[in-house]
């Protein structure tokens, strides 16, 4: 009995202290690609993610990448969070894997899915205000299944900060847990971020 309860108090104590994930850990706001030092997660952050941004005003595409750790998110992980209109579009992909430094291997993002999904949701974008008006109507794809509306101060990789309204179509969820997860669009004075 004494050598059970003596084993059950190592694996107690290996579990406790010994068992953290490492995780490579590396941000770039300028590129889809990064390097950087294996980093000790913390005890609830269970898998290693490797997040590509591309945020898109018009024909502008900017890209940013990080990798670290993350507590596991099965609305996040593995899947396309999108959200925009036919002038503005932000998308996140989150790899996200269970092993020692995994998340320095290369990956590749999924294609968007196109499919219409029956959901029409008003738009609008500027650049120069905190408000902007519908002026159209566009037709929901894949996973974009909330309509949005979202006005804030913010600085897209490269850029000064400025003012930014826009509404159109998201992925459910987004507006609970998409602007933490950022890192290369940033954001300051959020006056608005309602999904319907």
């Amino acid at each position: 009995m004494r050598a059970f309860l003596t084993s059950l108090c190592i694996i107690f104590a290996l579990t406790a202290t010994g068992l953290c994930l490492n995780c490579e850990h590396c941000l770039n706001i300028h590129g889809g690609s990064c390097s950087g030092a294996s980093v000790k997660c913390k005890e609830d952050e269970a898998v290693c993610v490797s997040r590509r941004e591309n945020t898109t005003i018009e024909n502008d595409s900017r890209l940013s990448m990080f990798k670290g750790c993350m507590k596991y998110d099965p609305n996040i992980c593995d899947t396309i969070l999108h959200g925009g209109n036919d002038r503005f579009q932000n998308m996140m992909y989150n790899k996200c894997c269970k092993e020692d430094n995994c998340n320095r291997e290369s990956f590749t993002v999924p294609p968007l899915n196109l499919t219409e999904n029956g959901l029409e949701c008003p738009t609008c974008y500027t650049n120069s205000s905190y408000e902007c008006s519908p002026n159209g109507i566009m037709k929901c794809t894949g996973k974009e299944e909330q309509c949005y509306y979202f006005s804030a101060t913010i600085r897209r990789p490269g850029l000064p900060f400025g003012k930014h309204a826009s509404q159109g179509c998201v992925s459910t969820g987004c507006c609970e847990f998409c602007l933490p997860l950022l890192k290369g669009m940033t954001y300051t004075e959020i006056k608005n971020f309602t999904c319907m």
